[in-house]
């Protein structure tokens, strides 16, 4: 609320500063005001904008974390479960069904875990069971560190072949949230 008063004070000093001819020129309506004047509102309109959604992030904070899970198109890794831990706290299991391999196969995405995080540092770990291309059963665990600031985070873990090796890779993408 004081980013506002400070701004109707600036708005204030701005009107009694350019006099009063331009005061009545602004009364009488948007029109017939000149292009410094009709500028110099846009500004304050977007400033009040913008503040009004600084406020907002800052006495709202999103908490939320979702953390997804995607297979790469043509990819030969073919999935069983998941096993899924924040903090080396269990937040998740997922048994995959053919058709949801099938589906992961074809580029789809499954939102593994949602759920609200306390901002600051966190470590994501989970454990993959799955075959990989030759037909063969693994287990493997991958984790990744991230921090949880104020807007809303989305933690993408991407199967797909490593082109250098027969094994399957596992990569974390961070989405911009708004």
């Amino acid at each position: 609320m004081m980013i506002r008063a400070r701004l109707l004070a600036l708005f204030l000093g701005l009107s009694a500063v350019a006099g009063p001819a331009l005061a009545a020129e602004a009364a009488a309506g948007d029109a017939s005001l000149p292009a410094d004047i009709s500028g110099l509102k846009m500004d304050i309109v977007t400033l009040n904008r913008e503040i009004s959604q600084m406020e907002n992030e800052l006495l709202f904070p999103s908490s939320q974390t979702s953390v997804l899970l995607s297979v790469d198109v043509g990819a030969s890794v073919r999935l069983v479960d998941i096993n899924l831990s924040l903090d080396d706290k269990n937040v998740g299991y997922h048994f995959y069904s053919d058709p949801e391999t099938a589906a992961l196969a074809k580029g789809g995405v499954q939102r593994v875990y949602s759920d609200n995080v306390t901002s600051g540092q966190h470590v994501l770990k989970a454990l993959i069971n799955g075959y990989d291309a030759q037909g063969k059963a693994f287990q493997r665990t991958v984790s990744y560190n991230f921090t949880k600031g104020p807007k809303r985070e989305v933690i993408e873990i991407k199967a797909g072949d490593d082109p250098t090796r027969t094994q399957s890779e596992f990569r974390f993408k961070e989405w911009e949230s708004q």
